[in-house]
């Protein structure tokens, strides 16, 4: 019983083993081989066999009989094959096949030559996937794939070749290229010291002698001592840069997405680029740690900045800064700083700094501070300051601080820090304090004020003017009204109420607006004017015209730190239709009684009133 439990376990063990084989492309798979003096044919029997794969070659294109020596622990098929045939013969894997090809008589002057091999841990030994190997001159560029191999084709008339490989988290390196002839360079790349910061590291240079990896020659470079990391945590990113960069990986490939995380510390400079897409252009997948000059981009552009000129048919995606102009046909979303004119056919979508012209057709959304014009077809967002602005949105605009300069939108100008300047809206304007200019809209909000908003209803939460009265009149016995805004101008609302007596309206409603002077520290002198309409809810006959035009100077005077007493004189004009009378008055002291005009119908009534009453509000 024992022994069948073992024999059961040794062939799941050995099934198991074959599978993870199988799921290995053949030339990454790691084997162990002692060849020593032995026929091709055996040599090449013992590697299939070690790596669990079969070869196809042509014997007559490959002589069998030749003796190989070569001894190897634990290193990828690729590996040994190159060190059997010394570049003669090219191979590459089919399913589990590994096709040996014979190579034809080099050219005498060929054009290109290739570069392959691992990027490997120095440390460990591991093989590193995804590291970013290029050349800076003719922008060739590769990725390291799942097993750390590489593969680059590079022109032989390159006066000085210079491999640069870098991998998140590991010390850049570059290997001097001496040799012209395909031939393999495997790289060892040191981990960053924990805790030490990667500014402070410089990039370690090799040279490639086309010898085996361990003998390469090394120029010796000394790691800075290890210190705390002092970097400031990053903040969360919010929802819109998020998007920005969903938005930017959208059209990205993944290549050009590595070597983004990769290069960090490297910035590649062109007077000019032409693209298609981001990975079809003259700047190749290393398009973005490059900055240009000039960059003319037929569909979508990726770059890492631009220095004078940018246009694209759709989208400009740059991740640093843009200086100059810069158009878009739908947009432009840019990571970094703008300085100049930007114009998007939609939108434009800012991670930094914006200086200049911005223009979206649609919106403009800026991350950091903004001056000059901002011009928006529907809204504008901008999550930092906004100094010497000029912000024209079709329907809103927002600014998440202060504001310096004009905010003019057709329906809402909402300034969440301080205004110095002017908000105009069709609708709404908001904002913590206003000095050194107006609002002026339907609806006028801010915490305090420096100046006199001017609207439909304004509302000034510290320093402001605010009253809540009840008052009697000569035509009403209860009046409630609301006042609200600045004492040099404020918004008044009334409605009065007669108890049904004889000859009086049902209801009077109305709307004025008001000044105040400082008489002393306990009175208030102020002057007045409202409209009221009349409602006879009771006589539909007289239900036309009954409007009041009432000018009211009013004394305010303080009986304690929130209540007042409010009374005084004042002129009215009464109009109404045909044959309509004017509310009862108590006392009447007429001015003008039944009046009459050329121009219409209506009769007129003038009197002097009067109105007393308790105010309740802010000190």
């Amino acid at each position: 019983m024992n022994s069948l439990r073992l024999c059961i376990l040794l062939l799941f063990i050995f099934i198991q083993n074959c599978v993870l084989a199988q799921g290995v492309p053949p030339l990454e798979r790691l084997i162990t081989v002692d060849i020593r003096n032995a026929p091709l044919e055996n040599a090449l029997r013992e590697i299939s066999r070690a790596g669990r794969f079969e070869f196809s070659y042509n014997p007559a294109r490959i002589d069998g009989k030749a003796l190989v020596t070569v001894r190897l622990t634990n290193v990828p098929v690729r590996e040994v094959l190159n060190r059997v045939f010394q570049s003669q013969v090219t191979f590459k894997s089919r399913a589990n096949y590994v096709i040996l090809v014979r190579n034809d008589a080099p050219e005498p002057s060929p054009k290109n030559f290739l570069l392959d091999g691992y990027i490997l841990d120095e440390q460990t030994g591991e093989r590193i996937a995804q590291a970013s190997i290029f050349e800076k001159t003719t922008l060739a560029s590769t990725v390291s794939n799942p097993f750390g191999y590489y593969r680059l084709r590079l022109p032989t008339d390159l006066s000085a070749v210079r491999l640069d490989v870098r991998k998140q988290a590991y010390v850049g390196e570059t290997v001097l290229i001496r040799s012209r002839l395909s031939h393999s360079v495997s790289i060892r790349m040191t981990p960053i010291p924990p805790r030490l910061s990667l500014e402070t590291l410089p990039i370690r240079v090799t040279e490639d002698t086309i010898r085996p990896v361990n003998t390469l020659a090394a120029v010796a470079v000394d790691l800075p001592a290890p210190r705390l990391d002092s970097t400031v945590p990053t903040r969360p990113k919010s929802i819109l840069e998020q998007g920005r960069e969903q938005l930017t990986r959208l059209f990205v490939s993944a290549q050009q997405s590595i070597h983004d995380v990769n290069m960090t510390r490297d910035t590649l400079y062109r007077d000019w680029q032409v693209s298609f897409l981001p990975f079809i252009g003259t700047n190749h997948r290393l398009s973005g740690r490059i900055s240009n000059r000039i960059s003319v981009n037929a569909l979508i552009g990726y770059s890492f900045g631009v220095r004078a000129f940018e246009v694209g048919g759709l989208f400009n995606l740059v991740r640093a800064d843009v200086t100059g102009f810069q158009a878009g046909g739908l947009g432009n979303l840019v990571g970094g700083n703008v300085s100049g004119v930007q114009l998007g056919g939609l939108f434009n979508l800012d991670g930094g700094t914006v200086e200049g012209v911005q223009a979206g057709g649609l919106f403009n959304v800026n991350m950091k501070q903004a001056q000059g014009v901002q011009l928006g077809g529907l809204f504008n967002a901008n999550a930092g300051e906004l100094t010497n602005i000029v912000q024209v949105g079709g329907l809103v605009n927002v600014a998440r601080k202060s504001v310096r300069g004009l905010q003019l939108a057709g329906l809402a100008n909402v300034a969440v820090g301080d205004v110095q300047g002017w908000q105009v809206s069709g609708i709404v304007n908001r904002a913590r304090s206003v000095q050194g200019g107006h609002q002026i809209g339907l609806i006028n909000l801010a915490d305090s004020s420096g100046s006199v908003p001017i609207g439909l209803f304004s509302h000034v939460q510290k320093g402001g003017y605010r009253r809540f009265e009840v008052a009697a009149t000569e035509i009403n016995l209860l009046n409630l009204t609301y006042r609200t805004g600045v004492r040099r101008f404020y918004n008044i609302f009334s409605a009065g109420y007669n108890f049904e007596q004889p000859g009086s309206a049902d209801l009077s409603v109305g709307y004025g607006l008001g000044t105040g002077f400082v008489l002393s520290r306990s009175t208030l002198f102020t002057l007045e004017g409202m409209n009221q309409h009349h409602f006879y809810f009771s006589q539909p006959e007289n239900g036309s015209w009954n409007n009041q035009i009432r000018l009211s100077t009013l004394f305010e005077t303080k009986l304690s730190r929130r209540l007042s007493l409010a009374y005084g004189p004042s002129v009215n004009w009464y109009f109404s239709g045909e044959d309509m009378t004017p509310p009862t008055r108590r006392p009447d002291l007429s001015l003008f009684s039944n009046g009459t005009d050329g121009f219409s119908n209506s009769r007129h009534w003038g009197w002097v009133g009067f109105q007393v009453g308790l105010r309740f509000g802010n000190s």
